[in-house]
């Protein structure tokens, strides 16, 4: 047996094509905290991330309150970039999903700031372990989707 083990979450991460639109969605209308930002220009990091063609990363560490996963947005600069796809249905495709309260009241707010979502509002679960839950998907700016989910009363 290997002597390594994953010893807990560091974050997740989205590339973007615009870093300040996007911080626009993620910090201004959805609410999370900007940790920091920086501009990465090391050669290191363009081999961490095997694009060697680009001429640097910009990037935010976001934090989700109340939890200490952290959401990491990139945008390569100086290299040729192409739309992914956000249909939930492709492989490749992912999302984030927080907790929320009040699930009606926000998809009213977000929808009033020009959100897009993937439903006519939040949709309550019927059956399985999120019964009498309401979930919620949104689309960031490049299409990346964000979810929103209510915990079932108790």
């Amino acid at each position: 047996m290997s002597e390594w083990t994953i010893t807990g979450p560091r974050h997740g991460g989205v590339t973007v094509s615009d870093l300040d639109r996007s911080l626009g969605f993620y910090v201004g209308k959805v609410g999370l905290e900007l940790l920091w930002r920086r501009l990465y220009e090391e050669p290191e990091i363009l081999e961490i991330v095997g694009v060697p063609d680009a001429a640097g990363l910009d990037i935010a560490m976001l934090r989700i309150p109340g939890g200490e996963v952290d959401i990491e947005l990139i945008e390569y600069k100086g290299c040729e970039r192409h739309p992914g796809s956000s249909r939930p249905c492709d492989y490749g495709t992912g999302h984030f999903c927080v907790y929320v309260t009040e699930i009606d009241a926000l998809y009213d707010d977000l929808l009033a700031q020009g959100v897009a979502f993937r439903s006519a509002g939040p949709v309550q679960q019927k059956a399985g372990v999120n019964a009498g839950g309401k979930s919620l998907y949104s689309l960031d700016p490049d299409g990346y989707i964000f979810e929103f989910h209510q915990r079932p009363p108790r």
